[in-house]
């Protein structure tokens, strides 16, 4: 099996392997795993600097708040990614979630996927199941970009027995694709079976992929 990584635009990757019905799905979260990240950032921060509710009304948490957004607005990429991993262990506890989840959108934008996919494991033990399910899809998204695809395949089995029906069509889209790249035919076969089963994508072409993977030796 080849282990090595795949470019950076996994997108494109996907779209020469699965069907352009099939695809919105996966698009859905390798797209917007970092639009999701700025927006938690945002509303954390916010809320932690700006809001003045009861939650941060203490100088610590305050002082925290300053020093967090300072950091935030840094220019250089060296010295903000630093002061991002010190403030990610040894910060306020209430606000390294937010430390967490900038460390993994920056490590995904610099293609610094094995980084990224430890600040993402960082993200899902500091928040609700929501931010975890988040989490997961990121880590498997950086684990994807190295061509760690059986690695992607494990985080996401596990995320798809936590997650509400809610998420599981997006979950088993980009499962099959990592299993499909890790030659593990019968999770993908499954997956496709899954995905056919809720109704999502081209029926036609999730019969043709069930069929394909069936007689596939």
């Amino acid at each position: 099996m080849d282990n090595k990584p795949i470019p950076t635009n996994i997108l494109h990757t996907i779209e020469q392997e699965m069907d352009t019905d099939l695809h919105p799905l996966l698009k859905k979260i390798l797209d917007n795993i970092k639009p999701i990240g700025v927006t938690v950032v945002t509303i954390i921060v916010l809320v932690a600097a700006y809001s003045g509710v009861s939650t941060y009304q203490s100088s610590q948490k305050n002082q925290a708040s300053s020093e967090l957004g300072t950091i935030l607005i840094l220019n250089d990429q060296a010295t903000r990614m630093e002061r991002l991993t010190t403030f990610a262990h040894s910060g306020h506890k209430d606000l390294r979630l937010v430390a967490y989840l900038e460390l993994a959108k920056s490590y995904m934008d610099t293609g610094e996927y094995a980084q990224a996919a430890n600040a993402w494991k960082e993200v899902a033990l500091h928040h609700s199941p929501e931010v975890q399910t988040i989490a997961g899809l990121g880590e498997a998204k950086a684990l994807i970009a190295q061509g760690e695809f059986a690695q992607a395949v494990e985080v996401l089995t596990k995320l798809k027995g936590k997650t509400g029906s809610g998420l599981t069509a997006i979950i088993s889209s980009t499962l099959v694709f990592a299993a499909e790249k890790a030659g593990q035919k019968d999770v993908a076969l499954a997956e496709y079976e899954a995905l056919k089963a809720q109704g999502e994508g081209n029926s036609d072409f999730l019969n043709y992929k069930i069929n394909q993977l069936k007689t596939k030796s």
